[in-house]
């Protein structure tokens, strides 16, 4: 699953925003906890670990640097020297130094975890596949909200998590399971892929 040596794990904007963000239904409440396990085993392994978070432009958004919910959740939170990158919009790369910082690292290979799936994980997974990074997006440590359509139907939250992850398995990422990235998996590791 893994192929290179040096893989850096990306969580983004895991603020205690995320559970004021929507009045709707989440899928994955357990995405936190499959983060940390994944944050815990990179720094075992002192692999390098960056850490998104977003600064809204908006003041309203619980996202604001103002605001009281902009800081990391606390299971996932930076430790040490880890990095900390920050943006202003859904894309990770956009107008920040994380490209410039990966290459200096000699990083060409992904874990992308964090939220939302349909809004900076979708945004940033496609602009790292178009820099030609490889990317790994577990499935399990990312999460969406339910959706409303302007119709008015509300698509829920699975549903919006399975569509996004299908849109992006193949030619941006390759979508897989928390379990599939575990140092017993190592790297090379045959394992498969849910698809």
């Amino acid at each position: 699953m893994i192929e290179t040596g040096n893989p850096a794990l990306l969580v983004i904007d895991v603020q205690q925003a995320i559970d004021h963000f929507s009045p709707y239904p989440r899928s994955n409440p357990e995405a936190e906890q499959r983060i940390a396990a994944l944050l815990n085993d990179w720094r075992s392994l002192e692999r390098p670990v960056i850490h998104i978070r977003h600064s809204s432009r908006f003041a309203e958004s619980p996202y604001h640097a103002d605001g009281s919910h902009f800081e990391f959740k606390a299971e996932v939170a930076p430790i040490d020297e880890e990095i900390v990158v920050t943006k202003r919009e859904n894309c990770a790369f956009i107008g920040t130094e994380l490209d410039s910082t990966l290459k200096r690292m000699q990083i060409t290979e992904l874990v992308i975890a964090g939220v939302v799936t349909n809004h900076s994980v979708d945004a940033t997974t496609r602009i790292g596949a178009a820099l030609g990074y490889r990317i790994l997006l577990p499935e399990d440590a990312t999460a969406a909200f339910a959706m409303p359509l302007r119709n008015g139907t509300l698509i829920a939250a699975e549903k919006v998590q399975q569509v996004f992850l299908h849109n992006l398995d193949g030619e941006y990422a390759h979508v897989c399971h928390s379990r599939d990235l575990l140092s017993g998996n190592g790297p090379n590791t045959t394992s498969e892929t849910h698809q």
